[in-house]
């Protein structure tokens, strides 16, 4: 019996060496599809620096590439693993003609880091500035080429001191990431031995059933950014941070809880800004600040023109204009590309009957879970 045993081992190594051959011939293949891509890729730099073209981010053409490989892929190989793979082969291949600087809020492990990995890849040069709004003015004095900041979230609603720079800057707003909000209790202690929690307002609002369940009478902290609660927790005894699980790693602490929201769907909307609009990828936002006069019907005219043209509003939301008080400005999301033929149309009617028409960009709309998985 156990010379049969033996025979069989060595039947199910010889096959396993076979399979591993195989794995690596493919992975051989792989890489020499990657060498032929970056060359391809040092060419098109070429050809840009002979033209007088400077940017190397293209993000309708990205989006593109990845909706067209999410298509063909059909969820035979993990769509969100797909994502990310090919995220970083296009983050490394644009490294080659200029490595990008890109804005968040840090420190290093916030959300915002998150986003801007997923959307960027790892082969970009990640600055963490401490607030959300001088974001914009990192980019607006070149020592960033693009920033990401939120601008909504799913169940707390809009980020109102990131929506009032879009009044004031002129910076465009180049694509957008739609970021599944995962948030979890980390530390170097057991639940048991937790004496206090860091973290932003948002996450305590977004965590407050479990908190009252699990953590009930324990201190909470505010401060500017999970990222920042991490770094707190990792250099304090008996402290804890409710933040994401890249922060987990960056500050070495460990997920005591996974998933502590009370709601699981859980979405933050970051916005990508940068100095262009993005060209049409055939499934696009644009985003306006409208001025409209005081006066009756104001606002129902603006909307008999989007449906006149058959544009849909995703967003409306009333600010204090700040020119002059009790005034108010809108933000307004349409559904659309600023060179559609309807949206082409409908601007300047618009403008016609508003204040001030402000284009804050055009560009793709983030994806969803759902969308990778279709």
């Amino acid at each position: 019996m156990h010379y049969v045993s033996l025979i069989l081992w060595e039947i199910l190594l010889l096959e396993l060496k076979d399979f591993r051959e195989q794995l690596d011939e493919i992975d051989n293949r792989i890489l020499l599809l990657l060498h032929s891509r970056a060359e391809v890729v040092r060419e098109v730099g070429q050809i840009k620096a002979k033209t007088g073209v400077e940017d190397v981010y293209v993000p309708h053409r990205e989006t593109e590439i990845l909706a067209r490989l999410q298509a063909k892929n059909r969820n035979y190989f993990p769509a969100d693993a797909l994502d990310t793979i090919f995220s970083e082969i296009i983050s490394a291949c644009r490294s080659l003609e200029k490595r990008l600087r890109v804005a968040f809020l840090g420190p290093a492990g916030s959300f915002g880091h998150e986003a801007a990995l997923r959307h960027f890849g790892s082969s970009v040069e990640f600055t963490p500035i401490m607030d959300q709004t001088d974001v914009f003015a990192e980019v607006e004095s070149g020592g960033a080429d693009y920033g990401v900041v939120a601008i909504e979230n799913s169940s707390r609603g809009t980020v109102r001191d990131v929506l009032e720079m879009f009044e004031v800057t002129t910076l465009q707003i180049c694509a957008e990431v739609l970021l599944p909000i995962d948030q979890n209790l980390l530390s170097c202690a057991p639940r048991e031995k937790i004496t206090k929690v860091y973290s932003h307002p948002q996450p305590f609002a977004q965590c407050r059933e479990w908190l009252r369940q699990n953590l009930r009478g324990i201190r909470q902290i505010e401060v500017a950014s999970t990222s920042e609660a991490a770094h707190l927790a990792s250099a304090e005894e008996g402290a804890a941070a409710i933040a994401s699980k890249l922060a987990a790693e960056i500050y070495g602490l460990q997920t005591v809880d996974e998933s502590i929201m009370d709601n699981s769907d859980n979405i933050t909307r970051f916005l990508v800004i940068g100095r262009h609009i993005a060209m049409r990828s055939g499934r696009d936002r644009t985003s306006i600040f409208i001025a409209i006069q005081d006066k009756v019907g104001a606002l129902y005219e603006v909307l008999t023109v989007l449906q006149k043209h058959q544009i849909n509003m995703s967003k409306i939301e009333s600010m204090p204009a700040q020119t002059k008080p009790w005034e108010y400005v809108f933000y307004v999301d349409l559904d659309g590309h600023i060179e559609d033929t309807n949206v082409q149309a409908a601007l300047p009617e618009l403008e016609k009957l508003c204040m001030h028409v402000k284009i804050l960009g055009s560009y793709a709309r983030g994806a969803s879970p759902q969308d990778k998985s279709v």
